[in-house]
């Protein structure tokens, strides 16, 4: 019979011959898709800022984007680059990620205020200069509550991707089919992994806005 330590690390950590797995495979994937659309989403950004002509074919496809459960996403691509699951759910949440992430940037870089631009223009800052070290980090940190909120729900779908769209036999999976008819195998589990991701939820949404705050030099009051 599986003990709650057992039941606990396999969770953790996922099956001994898939790892890897369980919570940490969530966390590593929701922080290298994270990672990737924040830097893709600056880039989007700046090009629909700079141009938003000729940015709004993305602007149109990332709206589309937006409207696709990441689920189906997995598969569609699965399919369409024959790629693994593991692949395809890595490329699916970048994506999917990039397209609420992209817009929350977009819209903070084209409402960063024209007064302080024209004082970095008084200072002699060259305009790139002040793109990356002035109006980037602005938009980051005045759309953190809105990333935050998008983190919450990516770091959540991550997490249901590994469940049941990532891996032949995901751990959760397979405890609970050992666990058949007990139901308090069943309460163990499931309640065990509930515990784990909300921990893990609150844990990111604290450490990420410290993070980003020491990334950007933001001092603190």
């Amino acid at each position: 019979m599986t003990t709650l330590l057992d039941t606990a690390t396999l969770l953790l950590f996922g099956l001994p011959d898939q790892q890897p797995g369980g919570l940490l495979l969530t966390v590593l994937l929701f922080l290298a898709t994270g990672g990737a659309a924040v830097l893709l989403g600056l880039l989007y950004a700046t090009a629909a800022t700079a141009l938003p002509l000729t940015a709004l074919p993305l602007q149109a496809a990332s709206a589309v984007l937006r409207g696709v459960p990441p689920l189906l996403l997995v598969f569609v691509l699965a399919h369409l680059v024959s790629a693994s699951m593991l692949l395809a759910g890595m490329l699916a949440l970048a994506l999917y990620s990039f397209s609420h992430t992209g817009e929350i940037l977009r819209s903070f870089v084209a409402a960063y205020p024209p007064t302080l631009a024209a004082q970095a223009r008084i200072m002699g800052v060259s305009p790139w200069r002040e793109w990356l070290t002035l109006r980037l980090p602005w938009a980051l940190w005045r759309g953190l509550p809105a990333l935050l909120t998008h983190w919450a729900s990516l770091l959540k779908d991550t997490g249901a991707l590994v469940v049941i769209g990532i891996g032949e036999l995901t751990t959760v999976a397979k405890l609970l089919s050992e666990a058949r008819a007990d139901w308090s195998a069943w309460v163990m589990v499931l309640g065990l992994a509930a515990a784990f991701y909300l921990a893990t939820t609150l844990l990111v949404l604290k450490l990420l806005p410290a993070a980003l705050r020491a990334l950007l030099c933001v001092p603190r009051g």
